[in-house]
């Protein structure tokens, strides 16, 4: 599940996974940046939102943690679990290709497994800066309007699930699990 920041990835991934365990599926639920060497790396970069790293850098270490994260998800695949991850590749291309070539994060991310779906929750820059307090690296308004820009093109183009989050929780999670129950995936 991907969208701006304050469109809910991560209160959704968790309702999601728990809706999953309530119907007795085995859920891994998982995130990127991951908890692992490089994904805390990548977390204390973002914490810094001054900071200055080149963005062939922040790409690199993107992509290296997913390469990481591989294991995990390739692991619970064997053992019959759902994953659901909050973030992945299209935050990747999105907030990256920002700065850089589209086509070279995907070469750098190109044995990485493809999701079945992905979903985009979609929220107004406006409303991202009233949910959350903005303190990271890439929470800059004109940078989520294009990073926004860039979700919904590519989302069309992939055929990703679109899902407007800027209602209730309880309305955007209904949203979710509806496309999931219609099989628009």
């Amino acid at each position: 599940m991907d969208g701006i920041d304050g469109a809910g990835t991560t209160t959704h991934c968790r309702l999601l996974a728990e809706w999953f365990s309530s119907m007795n599926y085995e859920v891994l639920l998982t995130r990127e940046p991951t908890d692992g060497k490089v994904g805390k790396i990548i977390r204390q970069i973002l914490q810094k939102k001054e900071q200055k790293t080149r963005p062939i850098f922040d790409a690199l270490l993107f992509a290296a943690d997913r390469q990481d994260h591989q294991d995990l998800i390739k692991s619970a695949l064997k053992e019959g679990k759902t994953v659901i991850s909050d973030r992945y590749l299209e935050s990747n291309i999105c907030y990256q290709g920002q700065y850089l070539d589209i086509e070279f994060i995907k070469m750098i991310n190109k044995d990485i497994i493809n999701p079945d779906v992905t979903f985009i929750l979609d929220i107004p820059v406006e409303i991202s800066f009233q949910r959350k307090e903005m303190n990271e690296k890439f929470e800059k308004k004109e940078l989520l309007k294009e990073v926004r820009k860039c979700f919904l093109e590519r989302a069309r183009k992939k055929k990703h699930i679109i899902i407007t989050s800027e209602g209730t929780i309880g309305e955007t999670q209904r949203k979710i699990r509806n496309s999931l129950n219609l099989g628009l995936f």
